[in-house]
């Protein structure tokens, strides 16, 4: 009897702890060509100044910072596309390149290079689904 009422009472907490284990749910992957189309706008409007729809690439909170030789400046949304808009076609002599960094859950931690022939310029662009699809938060341009 003594061995039928602890078996019994291990199988309540067997059966308990298996129903009330949670388990881990993967991180929600993001649309990674969403997300390229996302980059290949940025890149085409810093480096060609391919303008088309440029409001809509960055959200509302947007905010640049450009950090050289320890100063730094801080740009928002409507101060980055009035500038690029003042560089309409104009195409920079560099290459560029962009690796993402980080990815989930709808937020995307993205490097782009772009390499002059004396310097490069670095941007980290943190990006978000949004209502209105993938949208640029934040870029911190860095130089080497």
């Amino acid at each position: 009897m003594k061995t039928f009422i602890t078996s019994i009472i291990a199988a309540i907490v067997l059966t308990g702890t298996v129903a009330f284990s949670a388990t881990p749910k993967p991180a929600k992957r993001s649309n990674i060509a969403a997300i390229n189309q996302t980059l290949d706008r940025y890149s085409d409007a810093v480096t060609n100044g391919q303008l088309t729809n440029i409001e809509q690439l960055f959200s509302e909170q947007f905010h640049q910072r450009i950090v050289q030789r320890k100063k730094g400046n801080s740009f928002n949304k409507k101060q980055l596309v009035s500038f690029l808009k003042n560089q309409r076609n104009v195409q920079q002599n560099c290459e560029t390149d962009y690796s993402i960094l980080e990815e989930n859950d709808g937020v995307t931690i993205a490097k782009i290079e772009m390499k002059y022939k004396e310097f490069s310029r670095i941007d980290y662009v943190t990006i978000s689904q949004t209502d209105q699809g993938y949208q640029i938060n934040q870029v911190i341009s860095t130089f080497e």
